[in-house]
C-alpha cells in the first residue's frame, strides 16, 4: 500500500529529497497526469547530531533549527524540562530558559519529538531523563537552505470552479498520522468522487511543516476554488471541524470533538485568508503524539479511515449542491452575529492565537 510504501522512508523534512520522493510515488499510484506546481521553500538539514550524558552516547532528536556544541553540568549549564501538555509550549519555554542555560533537554517519557523552536541555543529531546549534575555534551550542526520543490495537482473531474482536498507530504519523525493517513485517505476516495455539479481536484502539498507554515499552499494557485478541504494530523476516532463557518452546519456529518474558527496551522488557511471556503479536519487527541517517533499506526485506524470516507462523501455531496452566492450569504451573516460588516471575504479573517477571529471583532 502507498502509506506503508511512505511510512518505510522514515522522516520527510519539508524541501528534503525525499518530499520529493513521496510524491513521485503519489504520482506514479495515480492514474492521471499530475500539475507541477513548484515552491520555493527551505530544506532543514542536520550534517552532524550527538548527543552524551557522562560520556555514553545517548538517542536524542534535535529540534528545529537548533544548532550549536554545548559541553556543561546539568542544573548548571544546561536545563531539563518534562514536556508541557500542549507542544505549543515549548517555544516559550525555550525562549525562558535559554536566556539562563547554554542548552535545554526536554524529556517526554523517552518519546522524541520534533517542534520548532526560534533561538540560537541547541535544544533536544532525550531517550533518557538527565539527572542534576550529569555531564552532557550536545554537537548540533544544522542549517536552512534555499530549495525548491513541488505540488502535485490532480484533477478528478473538470468544472468552472473546483472543490479542492488537499494533504501535506512531509512530516517530522514517524508521522503516520500527521500525515501519512490523511493521504492514504483520499487515495480511498478517489473512485467515489464523480457525478458532482462541480470540478474536483486532489493536491498534495509540499512544506507544511517548516519554519513557515503551509509554505506549499501559500504558494499554490487558488483562482478556481469552490471549496477547499486539508486532511491534517487526524486521529481515531473523531475529528475537530476547523473551517469557516459557512460550512459549520455540515459538521453534523462528522464524529465530532468540537466545531471552531479556522486553524491558522493547516494548508486551508491561505485558502481562508484569501477568501475562499474552507475547512481543515483534524484531531488534537493526537497530541500525546504529535511530531513524535511514537506517531505510529494503531488498531483502529482502518474503521477511522472507513467512517471518514463516509463523512467526507455526504459532507461534498451537500455542500456540491450549493453555490458560491449561497455561501457568501452564510458567511456574512455569522460576521454581522460578531458585530462584524464583511464586504469581501479576502482578508477578513486573521490569526488570533491557535485559531481565528473576524478582522475588527471586539
Amino acid at each position: 500500500m502507498l502509506g506503508e510504501e511512505i511510512f518505510s522512508l522514515g522522516e520527510v523534512i519539508h524541501g528534503s529529497k525525499k518530499e520529493k520522493e513521496v510524491l513521485r510515488l503519489i504520482e506514479n499510484s495515480l492514474p492521471l497526469k499530475a500539475r507541477k506546481v513548484e515552491i520555493t521553500t527551505r530544506e532543514w538539514m542536520i550534517k552532524n547530531f550527538s548527543f552524551k550524558i557522562n560520556g555514553k552516547e545517548v538517542k536524542a532528536s534535535l529540534l528545529p533549527y537548533t544548532n550549536g556544541y554545548v559541553k556543561g553540568r546539568v542544573g548548571k549549564d544546561v536545563k531539563v524540562l518534562e514536556m508541557p501538555d500542549h507542544p505549543f509550549k515549548i517555544n516559550s519555554m525555550y525562549e525562558e530558559f535559554s536566556k539562563s542555560f547554554s542548552a535545554i533537554i526536554f524529556y517526554d517519557n523517552g518519546k522524541l519529538r520534533r517542534i520548532s523552536v526560534r533561538g540560537e541555543k541547541p535544544a533536544l529531546f532525550s531517550s533518557i531523563l538527565p539527572k542534576e549534575g550529569d555531564l552532557v555534551e550536545i554537537e548540533a550542526e544544522s542549517e536552512l537552505i534555499s530549495t525548491t520543490s513541488y505540488n502535485y495537482e490532480f484533477e478528478l473531474q473538470p468544472g468552472e470552479s473546483y472543490i479542492v482536498l488537499g494533504a501535506h507530504v512531509d512530516h517530522w519523525l514517524t508521522g503516520y498520522h500527521d500525515n501519512i493517513f490523511s493521504i492514504e485517505l483520499l487515495f480511498s476516495m478517489i473512485k467515489e468522487l464523480k457525478g458532482l455539479r462541480h470540478g474536483v481536484k486532489l493536491v498534495f502539498f509540499s512544506s507544511e511543516e517548516g519554519p513557515r507554515c503551509c509554505t506549499g499552499s501559500y504558494q499554490h494557485d487558488k483562482r478556481d476554488t469552490f471549496i477547499m478541504i486539508s486532511l491534517d494530523a487526524l486521529y481515531p476516532n473523531r475529528v475537530v471541524f476547523s473551517s469557516t463557518p459557512d460550512l459549520w452546519k455540515f459538521s453534523k456529518y462528522f464524529n465530532l470533538k468540537r466545531v471552531e474558527m479556522p486553524t491558522p496551522y493547516s494548508d486551508h488557511f491561505p485558502y481562508v485568508v484569501e477568501g475562499y471556503p474552507a475547512l481543515v479536519l483534524y484531531n488534537d487527541d493526537l497530541i500525546p503524539f504529535y511530531h513524535s517517533d511514537a506517531d505510529l499506526p494503531v488498531k483502529g485506524d482502518l474503521e477511522y479511515l472507513q467512517n471518514l470516507q463516509t463523512s467526507l462523501l455526504r459532507f461534498i455531496k451537500e455542500v456540491d449542491k450549493l453555490s458560491n452566492e449561497e455561501l457568501d450569504k452564510e458567511f456574512i451573516k455569522y460576521a454581522k452575529s460578531k458585530g462584524v460588516e464583511v464586504k469581501e471575504r479576502r482578508g477578513s479573517i486573521i490569526p488570533y492565537g491557535l485559531t481565528s477571529k473576524f478582522r475588527g471583532e471586539s
